[in-house]
């Protein structure tokens, strides 16, 4: 079965330290004002805040959180009723928030990549090990609750 080439923190921060060399490389600002700081920041707080929330759900259910094991049960209740990815949304609100306060263009410009690869290298292959694992059960948690948001 496929597995993610990588964790997904990790390629969140090669993701942001690119955006930010290419902020200092080939600089395309954008306004920097104390709402955009605000805004970073409680982008920043709101993700990592669902991303523990996800965290706390996994320990706490005593399953694996890492893309690397199966999983012992699957999880459809606290903030993955809200989505089938909330550490992978979390990550991506933060990623956002950073954004932000580079008060650069290049975090928006390379968040469609970041996006394509976590869907083909990492939430694919958890979806296709979760449905062999879990089978109907997850078909319908599919149905009811979208991968993102």
């Amino acid at each position: 079965m496929p597995k993610a080439p990588f964790p997904p923190p990790l390629l969140y921060l090669t993701f942001i330290a690119v955006a930010i060399a290419l902020s200092y490389a080939l600089p395309l600002p954008v306004s920097d004002t104390s709402w955009s700081r605000a805004t970073g920041v409680a982008l920043i707080l709101i993700g990592q805040g669902l991303s523990f929330w996800a965290m706390l759900r996994f320990k706490r259910q005593a399953t694996t959180a890492s893309n690397f094991d199966a999983p012992d049960e699957l999880l459809q209740s606290g903030p993955f009723a809200l989505s089938r990815n909330p550490v992978n949304l979390g990550d991506t609100l933060s990623y956002a928030g950073i954004g932000v306060m580079l008060s650069s263009v290049w975090p928006w410009l390379l968040l469609p990549a970041l996006i394509t690869i976590m869907n083909r290298a990492v939430i694919r292959p958890d979806e296709a090990q979760l449905e062999q694992l879990f089978g109907d059960t997850y078909r319908q948690y599919c149905r009811r609750v979208r991968r993102w948001l």
